[in-house]
């Protein structure tokens, strides 16, 4: 009994080395999905920025987002923008991603929609569209990139004859990189966006 709780102890004092491992390996073997999900994302970006006037259909979209955030305490914003991205990270990468075509479709929509947002603000300079989405896009882009491609990789690389790892291990993998890289980047850009709610909060 003794040797066995000790083993239980092991592996749960592991358990961390493990994720973090499984984690970082997955990074690697997603790379150039990743950059492909980078790519996809700047593409529909530019696409919106320069013809905004053929997706007017996004201000709807965009008008429905506003108003969920509308009116929202300090804290109430950041854990209402946090679960949203995590929601949306998470379809992405670990739920059904439909041979990488649902994490392929959101990196186009959502570039789309930053594109068309930038256009749509043309009355503000570009220091004040960098002051305004700079902070925490340093963190939600990356974590949005991995979702993205990590969820093409799963998706689309196990069927382009990558067999290696099966499809349950990359499932397992997948989790891993959402708890260890995903979560933890979303948090802080959700505290972030919600920076002028919280200045507001302690002044």
């Amino acid at each position: 009994m003794q040797k066995l709780a000790e083993a239980q102890l092991s592996n749960m004092q592991n358990f961390p080395e493990y994720v973090l491992s499984q984690a970082v390996m997955t990074i690697k073997a997603a790379r150039m999905w990743i950059l492909a999900a980078f790519f996809i994302y700047c593409a529909a970006a530019v696409v919106a920025w320069s013809h905004s006037e053929h997706f007017d259909f996004l201000e709807v979209q965009f008008g429905s987002l506003v108003e969920q955030f509308e009116g929202l305490g300090a804290w109430e914003f950041i854990l209402r923008i946090f679960i949203h991205n995590l929601i949306a990270s998470y379809l992405a990468m670990c739920f059904v991603v439909f041979f990488g075509s649902i994490p392929l479709a959101l990196a186009v929509f959502n570039g789309l929609m930053l594109g068309w947002f930038i256009d749509w603000m043309d009355h503000f300079s570009s220091l004040d569209l960098l002051i305004m989405l700079g902070p925490h896009g340093v963190f939600e882009l990356p974590a949005m990139f991995i979702a993205f491609g990590v969820g093409m990789w799963r998706g689309v690389g196990f069927r382009l004859g990558q067999e290696h790892p099966g499809w349950l291990e990359r499932l397992k993998r997948v989790h891993c990189v959402f708890a260890v890289f995903v979560v933890p980047l979303l948090f802080v850009a959700a505290v972030l966006e919600g920076r002028y709610h919280l200045m507001e909060l302690l002044m």
